[in-house]
């Protein structure tokens, strides 16, 4: 083969390394991109039909007795969600105020709600939520399309993002859910869409540590309000395991392990910080502090 046939074959052959190269690349971000998102409606039952009695993921969850604060909204027609736990539909009490109107995107238009934590609305809008009153723990947002449709979050505490997409221009074929681990008692959902949508807002049920040790099984969402920004992980299993911090609708991996293990895992200061702990099975146990 001359020297000039060859240059071109090595150069076609780079240029195939290359693309398929590029191509796994566009696989694995598009795994990654999904992988948390349907971590949420696992543990909660929120994949399905909003408002439907979940699967019993949750059930260490909704066990403890810190987590199981009232959730207004369940005496006129709210189910459970998340393996015993109960998170009414409304997400509010008759003390929490939770309208349509406030700033929102460009071309708002009226956000329509029955009740509060209900929503309904075509093209863009904003909903002002206020957290029912007795009720400490995080939410879930359950937001129902035929069309591409945006939600996104305020957070006033972090100036570089001060608002994350809880979901960003999806193509709905069903419920999409978002984890919103909030610490305020009133944050902003802004909605942008092509069309028609359904949004609600839903208590989830958690588990508090109380105490600087908690012990527990499968999966479970654990709150810690303290000062403590360092802990200790123990799992004793065969399956997979994982950790993630949430503060807000800010999520981290801190623990990905494959059977029995341990880790030492930190987080920023902040006033509440839930731990999302994902396994089929096996016992774990956190210790915060040094």
């Amino acid at each position: 083969m001359s020297a000039p046939a060859a240059e071109d074959a090595a150069l076609r052959i780079g240029r195939f390394s290359l693309a398929v190269w590029l191509v796994g690349l566009l696989i694995l971000g598009g795994s990654l991109a999904v992988a948390v998102p349907r971590l949420v409606p696992r543990l909660f039952g929120g994949g399905s039909e909003a408002g439907s009695p979940a699967d019993s993921a949750a059930g260490p969850a909704a066990a403890a007795g810190a987590g199981d604060a009232p959730v207004p909204g369940t005496d006129d027609g709210g189910e459970t969600n998340g393996g015993g736990g109960e998170a009414g539909g409304s997400g509010a009490d008759e003390g929490g105020d939770a309208n349509g109107t406030g700033a929102g995107p460009e071309n708002e238009t009226p956000v329509q709600s029955d009740r509060p934590g209900i929503y309904a609305g075509s093209r863009n809008g904003a909903i002002e939520y206020q957290r029912p009153s007795g009720y400490y723990g995080p939410f879930e947002v359950v937001v129902k399309s035929s069309v591409d449709v945006s939600v996104a979050v305020d957070d006033p505490d972090n100036p570089q993002w001060p608002v994350h997409f809880l979901f960003n221009s999806v193509d709905l074929t069903g419920p999409a859910t978002g984890l919103l681990a909030s610490a305020r008692d009133e944050f902003t959902l802004t909605v942008e869409s092509e069309g028609d949508w359904h949004l609600e807002v839903r208590p989830v049920p958690y588990t508090d540590l109380a105490d600087g040790t908690l012990t527990g099984d499968g999966p479970a969402l654990v709150r810690y309000e303290g000062e403590e920004v360092l802990a200790d992980f123990t799992y004793t299993g065969e399956s997979n395991i994982a950790v993630y911090t949430w503060q807000e609708s800010r999520r981290n991996l801190v623990v990905n392990k494959i059977g029995s293990s341990s880790a030492k895992f930190s987080w920023q200061p902040y006033p509440v910080t839930y731990f999302l702990v994902d396994t089929p099975d096996g016992q774990w146990s956190f210790r915060v502090g040094r």
